[in-house]
């Protein structure tokens, strides 16, 4: 499979392959208790698929509810004892966890398939020293980042960040002693160390980290371009969904849809097809999934496929993946996402850990956090000025210094503060993942 990668990426978006791997993915997942049960009762079998739309009328949707109640075993298509199985689960930040299983050999294949792609190979050698802090328990984060790593044949520092052992103080000490070039961290947590480190009259710069990999939690690209500055480094996100696998980004930060081997469906709010180009909830069927299948996935989240094809080359189709479609914000007459007011906050220089937006009926009162206090003036009328110009809405800011909103030398758990908080509907949103 590997040696005739160029020509999958080729054949991705043909129909007739598609679908071939569509009824596919039907038939297999027969294996399972839970979707023979759920196809049963549909009256559907792969050969019952004879066109994609055939697939998309047919094919019962699945939802995050039915596989978080679920027994674990029951989504299993392979017979426990009969391959190496690995478990694990999604972080559960909006709503239960969901089980994940794979077998050895799926995920070693998925790892050198992540090897083939261009950003990984223009990004990473074996002179790197990579210096991983996504957590190592609960999620694939960790470990599946170690085994790219280990793949590539790179210095592996497994600090498998948020416990005990490596609380964040232990984590910018080591990165001071172990000189990393390459760090992946959720971007909170790399904001933590980076002022940490400011604390201890060290700049972040003087590490030698030239690449930043974000992953766990979404970071606006505002957002990044500040983080990888505080580095003098290169910023690139790495996000997905556990239970379905993730976009492959390219080295322009950009994520593609990995179509030859996850079809993606896009419906508007009333159940409709969306276009290309509008935003849109997205339904997956990831279709090389082997330990546990998954057809018609409503991921909740809502993201826009681009009409233009990326500068990098990589023939997939490229995503901007907005938020979960429950978060929404109305504000004025318009609707936006928790993260594109993110990317609005970091149009300026802010460089703290942590901020927070409220939304209420008498406006919006922005708190953010920031190193120098002779910048606050400036910051916040920036920060009023770029919102006030983009929404409808008086806005309040209030610059603060950092470890106000909350402490980063504390192990995050996980949710220490909402960042985002709609008062009027009631609704909270934390830009959180594992």
């Amino acid at each position: 499979m590997l040696r005739h990668f160029p020509g999958i990426l080729k054949q991705a978006n043909k129909e007739r392959v598609v679908l071939k791997r569509l009824r596919k993915a039907v038939d297999y997942a027969y294996k399972s208790k839970f979707y023979h049960k759920k196809l049963s009762k549909a009256g559907v079998k792969g050969s019952d698929i004879k066109s994609i739309k055939d697939f998309k009328e047919k094919v019962p949707l699945t939802n995050r509810t039915e596989l978080v109640q679920s027994d674990p075993y029951d989504l299993l298509a392979v017979e426990p004892g009969s391959k190496c199985l690995i478990y694990s689960q999604t972080s559960g930040t909006t709503g239960g966890h969901v089980p994940i299983w794979v077998t050895k050999d799926e995920l070693e294949r998925t790892i050198d398939l992540a090897l083939c792609l261009p950003v990984f190979q223009k990004l990473l050698s074996s002179k790197d020293r990579v210096a991983l802090c996504y957590p190592y328990t609960r999620t694939m984060a960790g470990r599946s980042a170690d085994l790219i790593n280990q793949k590539a044949g790179v210095t592996i520092i497994p600090m498998g960040t948020r416990n005990n052992m490596y609380p964040p103080e232990e984590v910018a000490d080591a990165l001071i002693r172990l000189r990393p070039t390459i760090l992946g961290a959720a971007a909170t947590d790399a904001f933590s160390y980076a002022n940490i480190l400011l604390d201890q009259g060290v700049d972040p710069k003087k590490i030698g980290i030239k690449l930043i990999v974000s992953g766990a939690e979404p970071c606006a690209d505002n957002r990044g371009d500040v983080l990888g500055r505080m580095y003098g480094a290169k910023f690139l996100s790495l996000l997905g969904q556990n239970e379905i696998g993730g976009a492959i980004p390219c080295e322009k930060n950009v994520l593609h849809i990995p179509s030859f081997v996850m079809f993606t469906e896009l419906y508007r709010k009333d159940g409709s097809e969306a276009d290309i180009g509008e935003k849109a909830n997205s339904v997956v069927t990831p279709t090389w999934r082997e330990a546990m299948p998954m057809l018609r996935y409503e991921t909740g989240d809502v993201i826009m496929i681009e009409k233009n094809p990326c500068s990098c080359g990589l023939p997939l189709p490229t995503m901007k993946i907005l938020g979960r479609k429950r978060t929404e914000l109305t504000i004025g007459t318009k609707t936006y996402f928790p993260i594109e007011l993110e990317d609005l906050l970091y149009q300026t220089d802010l460089n703290g850990v942590w901020y927070q937006i409220k939304l209420t009926k008498a406006g919006i009162f922005i708190k953010a956090e920031h190193r120098k206090k002779k910048d606050y003036a400036r910051l916040a009328e920036e920060v009023k000025s770029n919102f006030e110009s983009k929404l409808d809405a008086n806005v309040k800011v209030k610059i603060v210094p950092p470890g106000t909103l909350y402490d980063y030398r504390k192990i995050r758990p996980g949710k220490p503060l909402s960042r985002v908080v709609d008062e009027i509907a009631g609704k909270i949103e934390v830009l959180e993942g594992a």
